[in-house]
C-alpha cells in the first residue's frame, strides 16, 4: 500500500490557509508561507505567480466546499426533512472540521482584502444564488410530496439561508455542544411552522 503525500501545491495552499487565518491578507507574508512548508520563497513562483494568486486559490476553495455540503444533501430520494437537517448539520460539521476554513470565511466577510473585495462580493453572491436554487428546489418538491404546506419556496428558501447564516455566526460566540442543541432546537421549530 503506498501512502500519498501531498504536492508542494497543495503544502503552500495549506500553509497560506494556517497563516490568513491567523493573521489575516495583509499580515503575513510569502516568505512566511514559504517557511512553514519548508522551501525557499522564490520556490513558491513554480506554483503561483505570488501571494494574491495563492489566497485566490484558497479563498476559491474554501466557498467551493462550503456550496459542495448543499449540493451533497440534494436527495430527491430522502425526504425533505433529513435532506434539510442534513444540510445544516453538514455545514456546522464542516466548520468544525475544516476551522481555519472557517476562519477565513469570516474574514472573507467581515474585511476583505481591498484588491480583491469586488471579486469576493461577487463569489459570495454567486455562491448564495446556487445555493438558493438547490434549496427552492428542495422546498418545491416537499411541497410537491405533501411532506410541506403549500407556501412560497421563493421565502422558504430564504428563511432556511438565514438560519444557516444565523448558525454560522453563533458558533463564534458558543460551545461546539450548545451549536448542536441550538441547531436541534432552531431546525425543529422552523420544521414544524412548515410541515403538513
Amino acid at each position: 500500500m503506498t501512502i500519498k503525500t501531498k504536492s508542494t501545491k497543495e503544502n503552500i495552499k495549506e500553509a497560506a490557509t494556517k497563516l490568513f487565518a491567523k493573521k489575516g491578507y495583509s499580515g503575513m507574508t510569502l516568505r512566511e508561507i514559504a517557511n512553514e512548508v519548508g522551501i525557499k520563497a522564490p520556490s513558491v513562483y513554480a506554483f503561483f505567480e505570488g501571494k494574491d494568486d495563492i489566497f485566490l486559490a484558497v479563498y476559491k476553495e474554501t466557498l467551493d466546499g462550503h456550496l459542495s455540503i448543499v449540493e451533497s444533501h440534494f436527495k430527491s430520494n430522502q425526504s425533505t426533512k433529513v435532506q434539510l437537517y442534513s444540510i445544516l448539520k453538514s455545514a456546522i460539521d464542516f466548520q468544525y472540521q475544516e476551522e481555519l476554513k472557517a476562519k477565513i470565511l469570516v474574514r472573507l466577510m467581515t474585511s476583505p482584502p481591498e484588491f480583491i473585495k469586488e471579486d469576493i462580493m461577487k463569489r459570495f453572491g454567486s455562491m448564495e444564488l446556487d445555493e438558493y436554487k438547490i434549496l427552492f428546489e428542495i422546498f418545491r418538491q416537499g411541497i410537491e410530496k405533501g411532506e410541506i404546506k403549500d407556501s412560497d419556496c421563493h421565502a422558504l428558501a430564504l428563511s432556511f439561508q438565514c438560519i444557516m447564516d444565523g448558525l454560522f455566526w453563533q458558533m463564534h460566540r458558543h460551545s461546539e455542544e450548545e451549536i448542536y442543541t441550538r441547531l436541534g432546537i432552531t431546525f425543529n421549530q422552523f420544521w414544524n411552522g412548515i410541515s403538513q
